[in-house]
């Protein structure tokens, strides 16, 4: 079978659906799945942990320092200029078990999840009543990126008395990292609708390109060579 021919049983349209459909799979489809899964409350996180791949939704009890900040920007390539850097994350610490766990909070939580800190060392530090600061979060747990651990590592050793056989002891730094679980799940079905919608493309032009190429060949040779006679 010739590459031409190949390349007319290929619908193009198919195609573009099928890979727009496999991109939006590749960015939502883990999240979707921790979706899915039944959520533990952040007491469950205080009493048990967590683990990389769960789902964690509600309000958070206690909340302690911000460990890293994560500041955003943007640059004129024309001129050169640089905007105002603004913090768009905040990066927590979170008891969770036996240890600590980060929590990202995004800047319109700012303000609740600092009156919940403060809350948190009244209540721990000089008797206050217990929190009631509201803070809510629809979650996935992940591992730290490296950078992002390290600072936690050196946060815990610094100001939580912690060493370094006790931070080696805690494992692999884990995330608490809010998500906006409905719109994942949104991006997933679209997903999931252009990679199927793109291969019975694919197929439908396939058959019909593979019929009419076999027609036209069954023709050619029904009707046989042109001769050309010389007298």
């Amino acid at each position: 079978e010739s590459m031409s021919n190949l390349f007319q049983k290929i619908s193009r349209a198919g195609l573009v659906l099928v890979l727009i459909g496999a991109a939006l799979l590749w960015f939502s489809l883990g999240d979707a799945i921790i979706s899915f899964k039944a959520p533990k409350s952040f007491d469950d996180v205080l009493e048990y942990g967590v683990a990389p791949g769960d789902h964690v939704k509600g309000s958070v009890p206690y909340l302690l320092d911000v460990y890293a900040t994560l500041e955003t920007w943007s640059e004129n390539t024309k001129t050169h200029s640089v905007s105002n850097k603004k913090t768009s994350l905040q990066y927590y610490v979170l008891p969770a078990g036996d240890g600590y766990v980060g929590m990202a909070i995004s800047s319109k939580n700012f303000s609740a999840a600092n009156k919940l800190v403060d809350q948190t060392y009244d209540f721990l530090l000089d008797g206050g009543g217990i929190p009631t600061a509201e803070l809510t979060a629809d979650a996935r747990v992940i591992v730290m990126e490296d950078e992002l651990a390290q600072m936690f590592r050196e946060d815990l050793q610094d100001y939580y008395g912690y060493t370094a056989a006790d931070i080696e002891a805690l494992g692999t730094p884990l995330l608490v990292e809010p998500r906006a679980f409905g719109t994942v799940q949104a991006f997933c079905g679209a997903g999931a609708a252009a990679l199927v919608a793109g291969l019975a493309v694919l197929a439908l032009h396939w058959r019909k390109v593979s019929r009419q190429l076999r027609q036209a060949a069954e023709t050619s040779q029904r009707r046989g060579p042109d001769l050309d006679w010389e007298l």
